[in-house]
């Protein structure tokens, strides 16, 4: 797929503030830190398009980029660490759960993993809940320059379907921008 335009369409705060149109949505949710805005920024090859941030739970809002014209990507805040009130990260957890299992337009959520340290039990309970509602979700271990080829390897044999990707040497993003080719209801409009 050959990314032609991309843009910074909306945030939202509420599932009132969804975006309308119905474009097909592929979500982005991990640990905090995980390195969601980097990977989206290299997958779109535009540096700064999506916010980052060093410190970790700077994400608070559901943000929404125009890909193509043809589908939507969304970063959704990170779970786990953040230096926010106890009461506004359980406003950030309902609203991601409402827009996980309510969004009809959601086509996957790409679950991303820091390829350092495994799935941690935090990413577990996440797994469960998407498994628990039925919702298809794409494992991506992120951050994969900072592992060796030998560890590469191993994750590529213990976790087979999964995707490994660096937004440092943009190692992986034919493949998930192939994938989400794959996963449009008009591959053809994208191409």
């Amino acid at each position: 797929m050959i990314i032609k335009s991309s843009d910074f369409l909306k945030s939202a705060s509420s599932i009132k503030g969804l975006p309308e149109g119905g474009l097909p949505e592929f979500a982005f949710i991990g640990r905090s830190n995980v390195g969601k805005s980097s990977l989206m920024n290299m997958l779109l090859a535009r540096k700064g398009l999506v916010k980052t941030s060093k410190k970790p739970g700077k994400t608070v809002l559901l943000n929404f980029f125009s890909v193509n014209d043809s589908f939507l990507l969304v970063d959704l805040p990170g779970y786990g660490f953040a230096s926010r009130a106890r009461s506004e990260q359980e406003l950030w957890r309902r609203l991601i759960e409402e827009y996980l299992v309510k969004r009809k337009v959601l086509t996957d959520i790409f679950l991303l993993i820091d390829s350092r340290h495994g799935i941690m039990k935090i990413d577990e309970q996440m797994m469960e809940f998407l498994d628990h509602y039925r919702l298809k979700y794409t494992i991506v271990y992120t951050k994969a320059d900072k592992l060796n080829k030998n560890e590469i390897a191993v994750l590529r044999q213990k976790y087979k379907g999964c995707f490994i990707a660096s937004a440092v040497t943009g190692a992986g993003r034919e493949e998930l921008l192939e994938h989400i080719a794959l996963n449009l209801p008009s591959e053809g409009a994208v191409q």
